[in-house]
């Protein structure tokens, strides 16, 4: 018999799940909230592997997350399960516009909303607070580098500069916009959110065609450094800043 999909979580358990989160995150600062915790299950979904969630968390929450007791520690995965199961139809769906009801809508802070609730001294300036899908994108990017051998192909594979090009459309989301190149400052933060999004959807098709059209086999890593790693140019900068960047050869 045909398994039933997980119902999406209600608002009431979204709200929930971030409470958790919260609760984490005060006892380990490295644990992501709700937003970051999705762009990681997006990069799930799309990649090239259909990595368990199980396997996967540790790379985002730590080995030992600090769960208060066996029943928190299930109240949690049983949330975060459904939410991936709910990230993966709808990057599985065959959706042409992005107001399609069965298109990705991921969990975006109105940080906005959050700074105006902020009391008036704690606030700073609206640059000192992330922009429109910056977590999320950042989320993104955290699975993509530590899972990134699975990303990775061969150095001569015309396929890199297709992941690359979809990769730093995720980099411009999550960058300060002063470090944006200028035809990505000149686009309005939707624009750019949507760009990322439908980057998740030509990740999809791109890793699917390969399977389809390969049999799996061991990729030997390329000799590069890791894309966080510094750039052996000697910049100082990240080999993913610079010429790890698309377009630019190492």
């Amino acid at each position: 018999m045909p398994t039933t999909a997980p119902a999406p979580l209600t608002e009431a358990e979204l709200d929930r799940l971030e409470h958790l989160l919260n609760a984490l995150a005060e006892h380990d600062e490295a644990v992501p909230d709700l937003e970051q915790l999705d762009g990681f299950l997006t990069a799930l979904a799309c990649g090239p592997q259909r990595r368990p969630l199980d396997d996967a968390l540790p790379a985002l929450l730590g080995p030992q997350p600090p769960f208060a007791d066996e029943a928190q520690r299930e109240e949690f995965l049983a949330l975060v399960r459904r939410r991936a199961a709910e990230v993966l139809r709808a990057v599985d769906a065959p959706v042409q516009r992005l107001d399609d009801e069965r298109a990705l809508s991921p969990l975006l802070t109105d940080w906005d909303a959050v700074r105006e609730h902020t009391p008036e001294a704690e606030r700073g300036t609206p640059q000192d607070w992330p922009r429109l899908g910056a977590v999320w994108a950042g989320g993104f990017l955290q699975c993509v580098d530590a899972f990134e051998d699975d990303w990775l192909l061969p150095a001569d594979d015309p396929g890199n500069e297709f992941v690359d090009g979809c990769l730093q459309l995720f980099e411009i989301l999550a960058s300060d916009e002063a470090d944006m190149p200028p035809e990505a400052r000149a686009m309005s933060p939707d624009e750019r959110l949507a760009d990322a999004l439908w980057a998740v959807y030509d990740l999809r098709d791109f890793w699917r065609e390969r399977a389809s059209r390969q049999p799996v086999a061991t990729v030997r890593k390329p000799a590069q450094p890791g894309r966080n790693a510094p750039c052996p140019c000697g910049s100082g900068k990240k080999y993913k800043k610079c010429h790890g960047a698309p377009g630019r050869g190492a």
